[in-house]
């Protein structure tokens, strides 16, 4: 039996999970690092077998992937991980340059601020540097963290947050998916995966405090942050994540980033 290659997502908010998958047997999983869009593409090379991946790309492949419906990187209202730092509030902004680490970040932040404003560009650099030139920047994850902790920007804003405040929804910013024919050819590792998925939440929540204590021996942030951060996160896919992850696709068609919206598997 050859092993299943798995994307892991390289950053922060997703540690709880990984910490779980890492500590199970590991002769059958092997890891592959990256960010969220490095992932995203991994998977349809056929690169990785399963994989956490962004909601949007999900969406826009779901005819390749196979959603597990067990996990996922939501929050329900401030995250600090999906921030915009601009020179200008939020409602102002027209010229914005975005992470190349993010897929549903982007297009959640078009759907945030509509179509008017420019069309975003890629940042590129420093950026504190490319605040000279742009209303703002959004980053996400460890970057967006280390954002709020240097007091980039005079605007701070959460996308997560002002996601809440206008649908009152949770926001589904990852999920997990196999590709089709791995799922098709290993139904029973496919499955096995999933299992374990669901034990690893399941494990963080009955002790987080393990999984905060080792997140900070492996990541720059205190335990106290990372105690607070991990309780804005949250990392199952009910019945209000399923919901949200809906709502948001269907705006995204609205807004032209998305062709279809597909059935989320129950």
């Amino acid at each position: 039996m050859s092993t299943l290659r798995v994307g892991r997502i390289a950053a922060l908010n997703m540690y709880p999970i990984y910490h779980g998958l890492e500590n199970g047997p590991r002769d059958d999983l092997t890891f592959e690092d990256g960010v969220p869009t490095q992932l995203n593409d991994a998977l349809l090379r056929d690169e990785l077998d399963i994989s956490a991946v962004s909601s949007i790309s999900y969406a826009r492949n779901a005819d390749q992937l196979k959603l597990l419906p067990v996990a996922s990187i939501s929050a329900n209202g401030a995250v600090d991980s999906i921030q915009v730092f601009s020179n200008v509030p939020f409602q102002r902004l027209r010229h914005v340059a975005v992470t190349p680490d993010s897929a549903t970040s982007v297009a959640l932040l078009r759907v945030l601020v509509g179509a008017e404003p420019e069309p975003f560009r890629t940042l590129e650099g420093d950026p504190a540097s490319a605040l000279e030139d742009v209303d703002g920047v959004m980053l996400i994850g460890d970057q967006a963290l280390e954002g709020l902790r240097a007091g980039l920007g005079t605007y701070r804003t959460d996308l997560s947050e002002v996601w809440r405040a206008r649908t009152g929804l949770p926001m589904v910013f990852a999920v997990w998916a196999a590709r089709g024919d791995v799922a098709v050819a290993r139904p029973d590792e496919v499955a096995a995966l999933s299992q374990r998925l669901r034990s690893a939440r399941g494990e963080y929540a009955k002790d987080p405090e393990l999984v905060v204590v080792a997140a900070a021996e492996r990541f720059p942030f205190s335990v106290e942050y990372i105690r607070s951060y991990f309780r804005r996160l949250r990392f199952d896919f009910g019945p209000a994540e399923r919901a949200g992850l809906e709502h948001f696709l269907q705006l995204a068609r609205s807004a032209g980033l998305l062709d279809e919206v597909p059935r989320l598997a129950a």
